[in-house]
């Protein structure tokens, strides 16, 4: 009778466990969004996204985060974004994917509201690569193709070629079915955020999104990536956001946020010429450069 006696221990065990996660996710799901879903159907030719806000604020919080913001990002431009932490780029960000709605401001694609669109079809329209990737413990070929499961291995090496990762999994005895492990634990922080940038890349998202997601990579492979997103800028939308300049230089408009406003823009040979926040920032990473190489 021991082991019957035990078998139903663990049961009851298991049973109270799982009425405890339950009332946990049920309450999630039970929540109303605060944000609601729009009924307009996103125009079919691409349009360009205009970024009007007079000033946000948090919920919860007292101060704006952001004020004063206008950008009007073209198709198959490049918008550069930069400035100090906690200037407001993750905020414009949020606004730019719906997460937050302005109340004193205006997003809009071509002449229409991004609130009288549905939440799916809006994020559908963007690829987003952020700065600490999360990859799954599946072959590496999983994990890029997990936006879009049906693709070929052709489609996915590819991908991984414009990234600058193909290389570097064809060094692994496996390849493209080498296992990663647990968020990608057997690979290196330059190699997983060059997963995810193919990842975003075989999505072919009309609008693609890296939030300082070269931080990890060497100099000439930042390069060589910022080559390749600039040779499909025909017919792809990119913002990036980053902290090392260089990343912005090819960048058909770079805004700098100061404080929660846009303090600098122009091109970075403009903003270098102003001899502000950019410039001085610009030569302190050429310094820093200098000395580890010496």
């Amino acid at each position: 009778m021991i082991w019957p006696m035990l078998a139903v221990a663990w049961l009851f065990n298991i049973i109270e466990r799982g009425s405890a996660a339950w009332k946990r996710i049920k309450e999630i799901l039970d929540t109303t969004p605060d944000l609601v879903d729009g009924k307009a159907a996103l125009p079919t030719e691409k349009a360009t996204l205009s970024i009007n806000i007079d000033q946000f604020t948090w919920r919860g919080h007292e101060h704006p985060v952001l004020r004063d913001v206008a950008v009007t990002l073209e198709p198959g431009k490049m918008l550069g974004i930069a400035g100090p932490v906690g200037s407001g780029k993750t905020t414009l960000l949020s606004l730019m994917l719906r997460f937050e709605d302005p109340v004193q401001g205006r997003l809009q694609y071509g002449d229409i509201d991004l609130r009288d669109f549905k939440l799916g079809d809006w994020r559908g329209k963007m690829a987003v690569v952020t700065q600490t990737p999360f990859l799954f413990s599946r072959s590496i070929a999983d994990n890029i193709a997990l936006g879009k499961p049906d693709a070929t291995i052709e489609e996915i090496r590819a991908a991984a070629e414009l990234a600058c990762i193909d290389e570097d999994i064809m060094q692994f005895r496996e390849g493209y079915d080498t296992l990663v492990g647990e968020k990608g634990i057997t690979l290196s922080g330059g190699q997983k955020q060059r997963i995810s940038i193919a990842r975003a890349l075989l999505l072919d998202a009309e609008i693609l999104v890296l939030d300082d997601a070269l931080s990890a990579v060497d100099g000439r492979t930042e390069h060589h990536i910022l080559k390749n997103l600039h040779d499909r800028a025909q017919h792809q939308t990119t913002v990036v956001i980053a902290h090392r300049l260089s990343a912005l230089e090819s960048a058909d408009e770079i805004i700098v946020l100061q404080a929660g406003h846009i303090e600098e823009r122009g091109k970075h040979n403009e903003l270098l010429a102003a001899n502000g926040w950019y410039a001085e920032m610009q030569r302190y990473q050429q310094l820093e450069q200098a000395l580890e190489e010496a």
